[in-house]
C-alpha cells in the first residue's frame, strides 16, 4: 500500500528566465519552453557535439540559468568537466551541468533524485548541394533541447517552492550522451560521491513532438509495480497530462547508467520520429503546449516522488545463472559490456541499418497503413541476430518487413559478462512513416 500525502497542484504557472548572456523574465512557461530550445539550437552552438566549443557554450548556458534559479553548486559554476576520447584518438573536453535543491526534512534530505536530460548532439557535416559544398548543422531540437528546456524549468519552478520536498533534488545536464553516455557514466562512477543515497533517476530525453504517432511515455526498463503505482498517482492533473505507462526500456540514454547500478529509473519521452538525428530536427516542430502538459506533470511527479515515505527499491532483476550460461538470455543492462554494432549501440544499428535496408510494401503504402512496430530480438554469443519477434504491432504487412531487415542482419560484437561471450535481448522500434506532398 502507497501513502499518497503531498499536495499536487492540478496547474502550475512558472516563470522562466534565460537569455543567450543571462537569464530573464518571461510572460509563460510556454514561451520559456520555446526560448530554451531557440537558444540551444542557434547556429552560434553549431549542433552541439562533443568538446566543441557549441557544446561549451550550451553548457555554460545551462549553468547561468541554473545559477539565476539559485540552486546550490558543488563545482564551480556548478560544470563537472571529463574527458572524452574522440574517433581520431584525441582527448575531447566535455562537461555536467549539476544543480542541487536540498530536501526539506532532515532525514530524508540525505536521499537524492536526479533529474537528468543531454544537451549534446551530433554537430556538424559537410555537404554538397548543386555542385556546391555547404556546412549543414543538426539542430536536435526534440533531441534533445526539448528535455534540456524541461529539466531547467522544472529546476527554475522547484528552487522556487524548497519547502515542498522533502528528499534532495538533483538537476544535472550531461555532456558526451552521443558519444554512449559518458557523461552520465562519470557522474555515477566518478563524479557525485552521494550515488548510493540516489534513489530515482528520472531521464528527460525527446519530450517535443506530439501526436497520435509520439505519445508521451514513461519506460522502467524492467517491471515494476510500485513504480508504476506511483507514475499513475498524480490524481491531481487532467488524463490528458498522464503518460503512458511501460514496463519496458525504448532506447538507449543516460538512465540505463543509473539503472545498471542498481537505482530506479524511468525514462520520459514523446519517441523517435522521421527527424531524429536528421537536419530537419528543428524548434518550429514541436509542440510547446505538449511541452507545457508534460512539464507540469513532471513537476507534480517530482514533488510526489520526494515526499513519499516509502520508495519503492529496484528489484533484483539479475538473471539467474544456470549451469551452461550460453542458455541464460540477459538484458541489454544486465551484461558488463553490451552488445555492438559496428562499433555503435542500438541507435547506430538502427540508422546504418535499419533505416538504410527497411523497405515501405507497396501496398502498405497503398492503403495508408503507419506506424513503429517494435522487435525484439536475441545476439547471441557469436553475434548472430535469432530469435527476432514483434512485441509491439501495427499490421502484417509493416510486423514482416520490420522482422525480415533485422532478421538480415550481419553479424554484431556480442555482449559479454564475467569476461565471456553471453546471449543478449534487444528491441528496437521500425518507423513506417507516410509524408504529405
Amino acid at each position: 500500500m502507497y501513502r499518497l500525502n503531498v499536495w499536487l497542484p492540478a496547474f502550475l504557472v512558472i516563470g522562466a528566465l534565460f537569455s543567450t548572456q543571462t537569464c530573464r523574465a518571461q510572460r509563460s512557461l510556454e514561451t520559456a519552453l520555446r526560448e530554451h530550445v531557440h537558444i540551444l539550437t542557434s547556429d552560434s552552438l553549431a549542433g552541439r557535439s562533443v568538446g566543441t566549443e557549441g557544446e561549451k557554450k550550451a553548457a555554460n548556458y545551462i549553468s547561468r540559468c541554473l545559477e539565476s534559479y539559485r540552486l546550490e553548486f558543488i563545482y564551480p559554476k556548478g560544470i563537472q568537466d571529463f574527458g572524452v576520447i574522440g574517433s581520431q584518438g584525441d582527448t575531447l573536453s566535455s562537461q555536467n551541468i549539476v544543480g542541487i535543491i536540498s530536501g526539506s526534512d532532515p532525514i530524508l534530505r540525505e536521499e537524492y533524485i536526479v533529474i537528468g536530460a543531454h544537451y549534446d548532439h551530433l554537430g556538424s557535416r559537410k555537404i554538397t548541394v548543386n555542385g556546391r559544398d555547404s556546412l549543414a548543422l543538426y539542430p536536435g531540437a526534440d533531441d534533445n533541447a526539448s528535455g534540456v528546456a524541461i529539466l531547467l524549468e522544472m529546476a527554475k519552478a522547484a528552487a522556487q517552492q524548497p519547502y515542498l520536498f522533502k528528499r534532495s533534488l538533483v538537476f544535472v545536464a550531461f555532456g558526451a550522451e552521443e558519444m554512449g553516455m559518458i557523461g552520465s557514466w562519470y557522474f555515477v562512477h566518478r563524479a557525485f560521491s552521494s550515488i548510493n543515497q540516489v534513489v530515482m533517476m528520472l531521464n528527460l530525453d525527446m519530450l517535443g513532438r506530439s501526436g497520435s504517432r509520439n505519445p508521451f511515455s514513461a519506460y522502467t526498463v524492467a517491471p515494476h509495480d510500485g513504480l508504476s503505482h506511483i507514475l499513475h498517482a498524480t490524481l491531481g492533473l487532467p488524463a490528458a497530462f498522464q503518460p503512458v505507462v511501460r514496463s519496458t526500456d525504448y532506447f538507449p540514454s543516460d538512465h540505463i547508467i543509473f539503472y545498471q547500478n542498481h537505482i530506479p529509473v524511468v525514462l520520459f519521452t514523446s519517441g523517435i520520429h522521421s527527424d531524429y538525428h536528421t537536419f530537419g530536427d528543428k524548434p518550429h516542430f514541436l509542440d510547446y503546449k505538449e511541452m507545457e502538459q508534460r512539464m507540469t506533470y513532471l513537476y507534480s511527479l517530482l514533488m510526489l516522488l520526494a515526499n513519499h515515505d516509502d520508495l519503492p527499491r529496484i528489484q533484483n532483476i539479475d538473471q539467474k545463472e544456470v549451469e551452461n550460461p550460453l542458455e541464460t538470455v540477459y538484458s541489454w543492462t544486465n551484461v558488463d559490456r553490451a552488445p555492438r554494432f559496428q562499433r555503435g549501440d542500438e541507435k547506430h544499428f538502427q540508422q546504418s541499418w535499419v533505416n538504410k535496408y527497411v523497405r515501405y510494401p507497396t501496398r502498405a503504402i497503398a492503403q495508408g497503413i503507419q506506424g513503429r512496430v517494435m522487435v525484439q530480438f536475441v545476439i547471441e554469443a557469436n553475434g548472430a541476430v535469432t530469435n527476432v519477434e514483434v512485441i509491439e504491432s501495427v499490421d502484417p504487412l509493416l510486423d514482416d518487413e520490420a522482422v525480415r531487415v533485422i532478421s538480415a542482419s550481419p553479424r554484431w560484437t556480442p555482449g559479454r559478462k564475467n569476461g565471456k561471450p553471453v546471449r543478449v535481448r534487444c528491441a528496437v522500434p521500425v518507423y513506417f512513416m507516410l509524408t504529405r506532398r
